[in-house]
């Protein structure tokens, strides 16, 4: 099918930019368009939707910022569909926690309902390169623990890591977006004290033996102590 097969309907002024990005967007989640297409031109979609220029552009432009698109100038430019990247969901995560107030201790109880099932999928997914990975940043956490800023950033890469052996993609990208989040918390420095690094040590150690032995229910209790802990922590802190 041609792109020039998709018909865009004519749209009422009053309606202008939202219902055509709303249109085009319905065209790309059903697979009208997939991700490399171009969308019709600038100056067909005026003329097929009774649509201003910058209306047309202000829809296109909706569509970019949810990622939906990208668009290129010049004579071949244009608006090409794209897949949205995972580190816009880490920025609406991050708007969204940092325009409510969100408390650390409610990230950690985030974390503590989704982060047990991806450390159960870890253990039975990971690959002998993952679990080497593991490894490597389980002893580099150990030798950090009087480095409280390289602490958490290995603290971080440890548990992403554990997201994206569970091979669940949209469960990663949440994580992913969470993590990032906390990570830049400034409540992490009341709470990483030398004996509370102590004890996260304590708890990656048996997770860490949980997923060596593939031991899924193993992981996910091991990783749900460590994070509900941490969660009774930061409470009797805030």
């Amino acid at each position: 099918m041609k792109l020039t097969d998709h018909k865009i309907p004519r749209i009422a002024a009053r309606k202008t930019a939202e219902r055509l990005s709303d249109h085009l967007r319905d065209m790309i989640l059903r697979g009208d368009y997939v991700t490399g297409d171009m969308l019709p031109p600038e100056r067909e979609l005026v003329v097929e939707t009774g649509l201003s220029r910058g209306s047309v552009r202000e829809a296109l432009r909706v569509l970019q910022t949810e990622g939906l698109v990208e668009i290129s100038l010049g004579r071949s430019g244009g608006a090409r569909v794209a897949a949205p990247k995972r580190a816009m969901l880490a920025r609406s995560v991050e708007l969204f926690v940092r325009t409510n107030g969100v408390a650390l201790s409610a990230l950690l109880d985030a974390r503590a309902a989704v982060e047990p099932m991806m450390a159960r999928l870890a253990a039975r997914n990971r690959t002998a390169a993952e679990m080497e990975m593991l490894e490597d940043l389980h002893r580099q956490f150990i030798d950090s623990h009087d480095d409280v800023v390289r602490y958490r950033r290995i603290n971080y890469r440890w548990h992403l890591a554990i997201a994206q052996a569970s091979r669940n993609e949209p469960l990663a990208a949440l994580m992913e977006a969470i993590l990032a989040t906390g990570l830049e918390a400034t409540a992490y420095e009341a709470v990483g004290t030398p004996e509370n690094r102590q004890i996260a040590i304590a708890a990656h150690d048996r997770i860490m033996q949980a997923l060596r032995a593939g031991d899924g229910d193993g992981a996910a209790e091991a990783m749900e102590t460590h994070l509900t802990t941490y969660s009774a922590i930061v409470k009797r802190m805030e």
